[in-house]
């Protein structure tokens, strides 16, 4: 993926942020204490636009995923190649944190693969919003439940990681944030509104959004290597 092309997709994504962003006007996107944990109060509220946003965004994690392998010298098809590959490359990106003005996440921390019927295919497990999303693009009507605030949420939180793991990938850093800042989202890597009037993240030191995580967060972006005895 040339940078250009890339940069059309960081837009795009920040478009679908906004979108969401948007929704904070008529549904109370805060959390609450459930059995002892923190859930969105709202998180199971369902919509036409949670459902065009999830549609949008999966569309966009698939695109942009395998951009990212592709980079990696790997082509790959299905959610499960895609899976198996970005996993076994950047295994640590299970742990990346996501922060919403009312949430902290690792949306993609139980996202894993296994090999099944003898090693032929391969299941995907951890990402509901994805299952989400082909329910609802094979049953729009009867599947209508699962296009939820927090399914939202969580796709375009996936889709905002990978976005950050290509960019690094095409530009060798992370700075087109500052020219096209997104809303809503931003993660401890990058000092970058969360959505509009939130402000910025504290001052680091002096350090640039590169040099941070380079310091802070090495192994974030290192390419797995399998240690052969």
């Amino acid at each position: 993926m040339e940078q250009i092309e890339l940069i059309q997709h960081w837009n795009y994504f920040c478009s679908l942020a906004e979108r969401l962003d948007d929704t904070k006007h008529y549904i109370y996107h805060g959390l609450q204490k459930h059995n002892g944990k923190r859930e969105l109060v709202h998180g199971k509220v369902y919509s036409d636009v949670f459902k065009q946003i999830i549609v949008l965004s999966a569309s966009e994690f698939e695109i942009m995923s395998k951009a990212l392998c592709h980079k990696k010298g790997v082509k790959t098809k299905k959610i499960g190649d895609i899976s198996e590959t970005i996993l076994g490359t950047f295994p640590k990106i299970i742990e990346f944190e996501v922060s919403t003005p009312f949430w902290i996440n690792t949306p993609l921390q139980d996202w894993k693969t296994k090999r099944i019927d003898g090693g032929k295919n391969i299941k995907v497990e951890g990402l509901d919003w994805w299952f989400a999303y082909n329910s609802i693009k094979h049953d729009e009507v009867g599947s209508i439940t699962d296009a939820t605030l927090e399914n939202a949420i969580i796709a375009l939180s996936s889709m905002y990681i990978i976005e950050l793991y290509l960019m690094k990938e095409v530009f060798g850093n992370m700075s087109i944030v500052y020219t096209y800042p997104t809303v809503y989202f931003k993660c401890k890597y990058l000092p970058h509104p969360v959505s509009s009037g939130e402000g910025l993240l504290p001052y680091e030191g002096g350090l640039s959004p590169t040099e941070r995580y380079k310091k802070e967060c090495p192994e974030l972006f290192k390419k797995y290597e399998i240690e052969s005895k």
